[in-house]
């Protein structure tokens, strides 16, 4: 009998704390993860930001509210603030409001899981901005002369190693692919479970993201970080902190003190710091080392701001910090720390693009320019470099698509056609996009039948009851992309104010005020 008791109580005992570990995991792990403020900037942390943000976006019932939805091409194609601006102008403030509903990598399957998701949020039109290589391109083969798509090692792949499947929506993944995911080996089979069943084991790759940023931003000097949030010298920033060798800058100082970290590449250099109109020097000192350090002075102006201009020597090239970045050499002078310059943190901007040095350089290359810089960039060694190895990828697979006799879907196509009925089922009305591309890499397969026939697929995708918009040659200007489909800011700016926001007010029958 005292057997049978202790039994039982280590029974409840371990019921409790199954239970105890199941609320917390459920309800507080969430609460705090999502309830931190978010001080993560633009292209950090995906799957954390993606989630927190979509966690944040609810239209109300009259307001006319649009899902810009897609991958890393949607987030370098639109600008929501830029399409807000619009909107409020000529419709009326707060009539019609655009958010994102994207993350990097996102394909239609990644979409049809995330549906009913988006249609909680009540939008009024669904803005689906899609590439061709968003379509798990990488999967293209040829095969006994023909060219053909290899589900099979895209279903592998995706249940071995694909983020979005075990981040974002595991526990659907897992019923709808039980059977596949059984036969690859037990070792998935119990990873794909416990990231279904606890959330901690879901989101532990980016758990200590937005802490360890508000940590760096409140606690430290701000010297660790992916972009810049600083105030933006008046020549402009490299979006990793780097300032041309001379720059102007208007600085928040506090009691009449400058106080700023700064990152020196070489030995020896040399930082002058005068005043706007270079009457007074302020600073003038040559640091032996490398690496990152204070500068503190007094400033004479009796103000909570100063103007100041900066003067590094030596300048040093981008191909020195990291060789990676431009294929076309820069010049940079000193990197500054993250928000330097800036009085407060901002928060609540990770789907917020940077302008930065990195977009506007392209637009003054000449035509030989930007195909060095690009080729280099973009296609140099890709061997080592996993980003640059899938443009490779993609480029093979444009090269196989255009020798296809014709036009062939796969199952991210019927993903689509899924979400598509879905979201027309809700009463939301849907525009496909074929986003602008390099015409670079898009004369490699434009006139196919493939290419043509995907067009075609798309248009009947929507039916009568949506539209489809090919904006594939919106650009015939190489010098508005960065890569094969991703837009510089200067020209998302003017797709979005010229083209975009036309189609939205259009599409839902909006009138100007």
């Amino acid at each position: 009998m005292n057997q049978i008791k202790i039994k039982l109580k280590v029974f409840l005992t371990a019921l409790i704390l199954l239970l105890s570990y199941c609320i917390l995991d459920r309800f507080l792990l969430p609460a705090v993860l999502f309830g931190f403020p978010n001080e993560l900037e633009w292209d950090t942390s995906p799957w954390f930001n993606f989630l927190e943000k979509r966690r944040k976006i609810k239209f109300r019932e009259e307001q006319n509210g649009v899902l810009v939805v897609g991958s890393s091409v949607a987030l370098y194609s639109v600008l929501p603030q830029k399409l807000n601006e619009v909107f409020a102008s000529k419709f009326g403030k707060e009539k019609v409001l655009a958010e994102f509903y994207a993350h990097p990598a996102m394909t239609p399957s990644d979409f049809y899981y995330y549906k009913e998701d988006a249609v909680s949020k009540n939008p009024k039109l669904v803005f689906y901005i899609l590439n061709p290589a968003d379509l798990q391109l990488d999967y293209v083969i040829e095969k006994k002369g023909r060219v053909d798509f290899d589900e099979a090692s895209l279903l592998k792949d995706s249940i071995s190693g694909r983020h979005q499947n075990r981040f974002l929506y595991p526990d659907a993944f897992f019923w709808d692919h039980l059977g596949s995911i059984w036969k690859l080996g037990s070792s998935h089979f119990y990873s794909l479970l416990s990231k279904s069943l606890f959330l901690l084991s879901r989101y532990r790759s980016f758990l200590y993201d937005p802490f360890d940023v508000w940590i760096e931003h409140h606690f430290r000097s701000g010297r660790s970080y992916h972009y810049y949030t600083g105030i933006p010298p008046k020549q402009g920033i490299y979006l990793r902190g780097w300032a041309k060798p001379e720059f102007d800058i208007e600085c928040v100082v506090q009691d009449g003190k400058f106080k700023q970290s700064i990152f020196t590449q070489k030995k020896e250099t040399r930082v002058q710091i005068f005043s706007e109109k270079k009457d007074t020097l302020y600073f003038d000192q040559i640091f032996p080392k490398s690496g990152w350090t204070n500068i503190e002075f007094d400033v004479k102006e009796n103000s909570n701001f100063v103007k100041l201009h900066f003067v590094a020597t030596p300048s040093v090239t981008s191909d020195e910090v990291d060789a990676r970045i431009f294929g076309v050499s820069e010049n940079y002078g000193i990197r500054l720390s993250q928000n330097f310059c800036r009085a407060t943190i901002l928060k609540n901007i990770s789907y917020d693009r940077i302008l930065g040095i990195d977009d506007s350089r392209i637009s003054g290359f000449s035509d030989q320019k930007y195909t060095e810089d690009y080729e280099r960039r973009l296609y140099r060694n890709p061997e080592n470099e996993s980003a640059l190895t899938r443009l490779k990828v993609l480029r093979k697979s444009k090269m196989l698509l255009s020798k296809s006799s014709d036009f062939f879907p796969n199952s991210e196509l019927e993903k689509l056609r899924k979400a598509v009925e879905y979201l027309q089922k809700s009463g939301i009305h849907v525009v496909i996009v074929n986003s602008p591309e390099n015409p670079i890499e898009r004369s490699l397969y434009e006139k196919s039948k493939w290419y043509l026939g995907y067009l075609n697929h798309l248009q009947s995708l929507v039916k009568e009851k949506g539209t489809f918009i090919d904006a594939g040659s919106l650009s015939n200007e190489k010098r508005d992309f960065l890569d094969p489909h991703h837009l510089t800011y200067q020209a998302a700016e003017r797709m979005s104010e010229i083209y975009f926001a036309e189609w939205i007010g259009k599409e839902l029958n909006l009138k100007t005020k």
